[in-house]
């Protein structure tokens, strides 16, 4: 099998959707005769064109890309408009995407996954569907034992997909969770996440002091 996987962060290599994927390409290489090609869409912001090209002739294609404040980034949106003379086109590719988020909740991520679905659709592609992982922001500070679980599901993921050719429902429906926080989620997870992240790049900057300063308050 051969897949053209476009990984649409701004931050291109250092991306959180690169380290998802990377352990999805660890398991789909598993199966013997199985390539992918990497494609980061900020190297060809200038020409998106390029990528056009490359999608014509994939076979099958993965979009990663994250999301900020709900929406997906602008130049993601920009290539998906470069698609437009390939609407209805037979032999398009066979198209899935991997769409992540900072917030912890999934349901942040699922107005787009509607979007991906529709275009995907009239694009004339067989979906595999949508990856949805929330609580992404800084994985690779985060502490392994909020890491180790969803990366394997994402290996078992690129492994069942190098087999078979599509998504497993049932390991998407696991790395979907959770949905909603309750209250009191909440009030465990804020914490832990002003602590564990924000706090440490204030102490790394020499700026912890003034983490309650209010410049702008006349």
């Amino acid at each position: 099998m051969r897949l053209t996987f476009i990984n649409g962060s701004p931050r291109g290599v250092k991306s959180n959707t690169g380290i998802l994927m990377g352990h999805f390409l660890r398991g789909f290489f598993e199966k013997d005769g199985n390539v992918c090609d990497v494609e980061y869409l900020v190297k060809h912001r200038k020409d998106p064109g390029v990528l056009v090209d490359i999608y014509k002739k994939s076979e099958f294609v993965i979009i990663g890309f994250p999301l900020y404040v709900d929406g997906m980034p602008g130049s993601v949106k920009q290539f998906f408009e470069h698609l437009a003379p390939l609407v209805g086109r037979e032999g398009n590719p066979a198209l899935g995407f991997v769409i992540q988020c900072g917030f912890p909740e999934t349901h942040h991520t699922r107005f787009v996954e509607k979007y991906v679905a529709k275009l995907a659709k009239r694009l004339n592609c067989r979906y595999l569907g949508a990856i949805l992982k929330g609580g992404c922001e800084g994985l690779a500070i985060q502490p392994p034992f909020l890491t180790e679980k969803y990366y394997e599901y994402f290996y078992q993921l690129g492994r069942a997909f190098g087999l078979e050719g599509a998504f497993d429902a049932t390991l998407c429906a696991k790395l979907a969770r959770p949905e909603h926080l309750s209250r009191e989620n909440l009030e465990q997870v804020i914490p832990f996440v002003n602590s564990a992240l924000w706090d440490m790049l204030l102490e790394q900057n020499g700026a912890k002091d003034k983490s309650f300063d209010r410049p702008y308050q006349s």
